[in-house]
Order: C-alpha cells, then structure tokens, then sequence
C-alpha cells in the first residue's frame, strides 16, 4: 500500500483521505463511473470528458475531488476495496473484534449498492501485472492475515475456504441480509468463533 500513497501524492500532491472526501452522491457517482470506464473500455482508455458525461459532475468538480488524474481516481477505488470491500479501517476492525463480523459483511455490501463496478473492477485488475494490480494483491494478502489473526486455530485450507466464503457474500447480488448473517454462523460453525 506504501506504493499507493506515493502515487497517489505524486498524482494528487497530496494524500487524499476518504474523510477528505465527502462521501456524498457526487463521490459515488465519479468513482463509480469511473470504474464502469475503465472495465469497459480498458484500462485508462476512457477521457475525463466521458467520465464527466457519464457520472453527470462537471470535470471542474471531478478535480476538485480527484485531481486530474484518471490513475489517482483508480487508486482511490482501490483505497477503498482496502478500507471497506476487505473492511482493513479501523471501524471495521473494531466490528471483527466485537465479533460483529455479519455487520461488517454487510456494511461492505452497502458500499457495492452505491458502487456496483467495484467487484468486477476487484475481479479484472487483480492479475493484472500493473500498480493497481499489485496494490489489489497486496490488499487481499493483508486481509488473509486479517482472518489469520482472527481465525488463529484455522488451519489454512479452512482460511482460504472463508476467504471464498466472505467474497462470495460481498459480491453476490440479492441476498438478504439474514442470509449472510446465517453464512456468517456457518463459517463460526465450520472453524469456530474468533
């Protein structure tokens, strides 16, 4: 992730914070279109003015935002697959050691309501021999040892199992919420509580 920030401060001159940015619609709608570009068209294949067009905010306030880069715009997509898809924030944390792990499974979820892209975005850079697809590595292998750290007496077969598990209930469109919450009690089941 060290990488990232470097970029992104070399990109943006500074480093940006998702509490620098507000999350409100204009947010969404910039990151979400620009994810939906950029698997679309492929990587960095798409202008400032398409984004502008589709996510329907002038470029003036994508700068303001995001700077005028589309690769900082990406990064911060994938700042936020780190703090929120795989739940490394604080918040997050605290919900895993509180044993709430449903609830942040499903605050993850929320944030793919605001962004669907984001999924199929993880899905095709992840292999990718680019930054952005090392920085999406890095991110998964910092989550292994999150659930590791969390599931300490699972042996590895079973980690990778719950890793799948978890990924499956954050990208799947159209469960309930009940029913992640019973995935949830069946992973606690199958290797036990953190």
């Amino acid at each position: 992730m060290a990488e990232v920030w470097s970029s992104i401060r070399e990109l943006h001159g500074r480093a940006p914070t998702l509490s620098h940015l507000s999350k409100d619609e204009t947010f969404w709608s910039v990151l979400n279109s620009a994810i939906e570009l950029d698997f679309k068209r492929g990587h960095l294949r798409w202008t400032m003015s398409e984004l502008s067009r589709i996510s329907k905010v002038t470029r003036s306030l994508i700068y303001y935002y995001f700077g005028k880069s589309k690769e900082a715009i990406l990064l911060e997509a994938v700042k936020l697959i780190g703090e929120e898809f795989f739940g490394l924030n604080a918040n997050r944390i605290d919900l895993w050691n509180k044993g709430q792990i449903a609830d942040s499974v499903l605050q993850t979820r929320r944030l793919m309501e605001k962004c669907p892209h984001m999924g199929t975005f993880y899905m095709v850079h992840r292999e990718e021999q680019t930054e952005i697809g090392a920085s999406l590595r890095q991110l998964e292998t910092e989550y292994k040892q999150k659930l590791k750290k969390f599931f300490s007496r699972a042996p590895a077969p079973n980690l990778e199992a719950v890793f799948g598990i978890f990924m499956g209930l954050v990208i799947t469109p159209g469960l309930s919420d009940e029913s992640v919450r019973v995935a949830v009690d069946g992973v606690f089941q199958l290797i036990g509580k953190p």
